[in-house]
Formats: structure tokens, C-alpha cells, sequence
């Protein structure tokens, strides 16, 4: 496969979770369609009440892998974090850096090459607004960790997603939908980061004839 064809066929995936802790919710983008799993079971109900599966995180994470072998596909995920995580909480880091490929640093070379402005220390956010596709801001990127433990003692005091505060659930929607906004947005970055760095290719291999 060519190295476009290689971002097409990509498995894109975000986490979302507390720090030092095993991840609530994986967000998966295959061929532009979305799903999301919950992989602590502290917030099954939570997951039920949106119809999202539920599944461990290292059995998740083995599934993920199994699909790769089986369709020649790569991971693609924004920094090393969902690797990291991977290490640190399964047995499973080393098959998955076998596939793993860092959204960021693809995006980093491709702004290298084009002589633009990004740095190691832009967020996904920085890199999509300068391709002129800006997140909501409403989602909040850094209230992350904030919404989780709300929404987690809300459970744990009410016992059912049902019974938890206005609040409560407001907060559970923001994590899914800036899981998903930041799912969708690795898959764009790459494509896009992949088909400049492919064009500038083309156009130096020519003006090296």
C-alpha cells in the first residue's frame, strides 16, 4: 500500500479518562464511521443510558489489534497517549507499537516540510484550526478529567444514570461528543497532514527531473 492508502485504511482512535487511571471512553473511526466503548464498568450505566458497548480495556485494545493483522490496517492516535495507556495498563504495549502511528508527529512533518508554524507543543485543536476546521468551543478540551470524576461520584451517590443530577448528564454528553469531535478530528488531520506531504513529494521528485 502507498503511504496514503496506509492513513485511509487507518483504525483512529481518542481516549478519554482520569490521569494514572484506565481509560472511560474509547472513541473508534474506521472508513468514516464512528463508535464509542466504554471501558470502565463504573460508568456502565452512564454507557447503557447513551447505548454505547461496554467492554474491557485491555480486551478492547486486543480486539483492536486482531483487526489490524486481519485488514492490513495501522492506529492512528494524536500523541502517545493512547499507547502510553496501553503499556501501563494491559499487556498489550508492545503489539500495539508494532502499529501504532503518532498523529502529532505526522502533522509536525508535514508543517516542517510546508514551512508553517506548528510545534511539539500544539494540541489537535491548534493543528485543526490552522487548517481552518476549529473545534467547538463549547466542548472544553481541558475539563476533561473535571467532568469524569463528577459524573463518577454522581453515580456512586445515586447508584443509576437515571437518578444522577441535570448536570451530571450535560457533563457525560460533553466527554462523548468531544471524544467524538477529537476522534474525527485525528482522522482529518492525517489525511490532510498525508496528502500535503504527498503533493510536496510529487512536486520535488518533478523539479528534481
Amino acid at each position: 500500500m502507498s503511504g496514503t492508502d496506509v492513513e485511509t485504511r487507518g483504525i483512529y482512535i481518542d481516549i478519554k479518562g482520569v490521569r494514572d487511571r484506565p481509560t472511560v471512553v474509547i472513541g473508534i473511526s474506521v472508513d468514516d464511521l464512528f463508535e464509542q466503548v466504554v471501558t470502565d464498568f463504573d460508568f456502565g450505566d452512564a454507557a447503557l443510558a447513551k447505548d454505547l458497548r461496554v467492554n474491557r480495556f485491555e480486551d478492547e485494545v486486543r480486539g483492536l489489534l486482531a483487526r489490524c493483522a486481519r485488514e492490513s490496517r495501522r492506529v492512528f492516535a494524536f500523541s502517545r497517549r493512547f499507547l502510553d495507556t496501553v503499556w501501563s495498563h494491559t499487556c498489550l504495549g508492545g503489539a500495539l507499537a508494532a502499529v501504532h502511528e503518532d498523529a502529532q508527529e505526522l502533522a509536525l512533518l508535514w508543517h516542517v516540510k510546508s514551512e508553517r508554524a506548528g510545534t511539539s507543543g500544539w494540541s489537535l485543536a491548534d493543528f485543526l484550526a490552522d487548517m481552518g476546521q476549529p473545534q467547538p468551543r463549547h466542548l472544553g478540551t481541558r475539563h476533561t478529567t473535571s467532568r469524569l470524576r463528577y459524573v463518577e461520584q454522581q453515580l456512586n451517590r445515586h447508584g443509576a444514570y437515571d437518578a444522577i443530577s441535570g448536570g451530571a448528564k450535560a457533563k457525560w454528553t460533553k466527554v462523548l461528543q468531544q471524544n467524538e469531535s477529537d476522534t474525527r478530528g485525528t482522522r482529518e488531520l492525517v489525511l490532510y497532514a498525508a496528502r500535503e506531504l504527498a503533493l510536496a513529494d510529487s512536486a520535488a521528485s518533478v523539479n528534481c527531473k
